[in-house]
């Protein structure tokens, strides 16, 4: 009677081992500075890119009267030299869009209050410039180069798309430009997502630890989100209005705020 048991017990356990198969290996995960590398150059080399970049936690002023608060920008590049973008911001405490187009190093806007509605040929926001924001050598992709620390986080899922999360450490002035100029501070925390299979950057959250105060509980933090890299889009300089006998109708903004991006005191 052993034998045939023992028989039973070795079928048994093929059994088991058929229906309970070992787990295959997971791939393992690619060098985090590679990934990182390869998708920040893809921003760069792209012939077209939609941006758009989102605030939360303590504000950021962009003048030095403290007059203007940015709130989210919802921006598009066409290469080689143009940029074009709807920038909300809190103007004297009203929240409201300025408009603003840029084709080479001329800039045009347009907002209810600084402009009476009609474009203007003025610089508003000089980051959302097609070189500074893109094709320099201080552009989107160093700005991403110059994160340190960098490790990866793991395969992660993101937008029903499988993504490489990246993490690591920058200087505000180093990663400028992923907020169009607008960053300040010495240290912020940078998660880094890129699509596994175009190897394209498609978000980036930095994070500004040092500007939680007892006022501002919930620190600066961006969120810049990347996507249509190489669809067709049309940006074409504004029609503006000649000016008037005497010289209202392409008013400059109030001298008393400044650019966005301006030098801050």
């Amino acid at each position: 009677m052993l034998f045939p048991r023992l028989i039973f017990v070795t079928l048994f356990a093929l059994l088991l081992a058929a229906c309970n198969p070992t787990p295959a290996t997971p791939a393992p995960l690619p060098d985090a500075r590679d990934v990182l590398s390869k998708a920040a150059a893809q921003v760069r080399t792209s012939k077209s890119l939609r941006i758009k970049l989102q605030l939360s936690g303590a504000p950021v002023y962009v003048d030095t009267l403290r007059a203007v608060s940015f709130i989210s920008a919802d921006g598009a590049y066409l290469a080689p030299d143009r940029v074009r973008a709807t920038v909300v911001a809190k103007i004297l405490g009203v929240a409201g869009e300025v408009e603003i187009v840029t084709v080479g190093n001329d800039q045009w806007f347009k907002n209810s209050i600084l402009t009476g509605g009609k474009f203007t040929k003025a610089v508003f926001a000089p980051g959302f410039n097609a070189q500074t924001l893109v094709t320099s050598d201080t552009g989107i992709e160093a700005g991403l180069e110059s994160i340190r620390d960098l490790k990866m986080v793991g395969a992660e899922k993101l937008f029903n798309a499988d993504v490489y999360h990246l993490y690591g450490v920058a200087s505000g002035k180093d990663i400028e430009a992923l907020t169009v100029g607008l960053i300040r501070g010495t240290l912020v925390n940078c998660d880094i997502y890129i699509d596994q299979k175009d190897s394209r950057v498609v978000r980036v959250v930095l994070l500004q630890p040092d500007t939680v105060t007892e006022k501002e509980p919930k620190p600066t933090t961006w969120l810049l989100e990347l996507y249509d890299y190489d669809v067709s889009i049309q940006i074409e300089p504004p029609v503006v209005a000649a000016a008037t006998a005497n010289g209202t109708a392409n008013a400059a903004p109030p001298a008393t705020i400044a650019p966005f991006g301006a030098p801050q005191q």
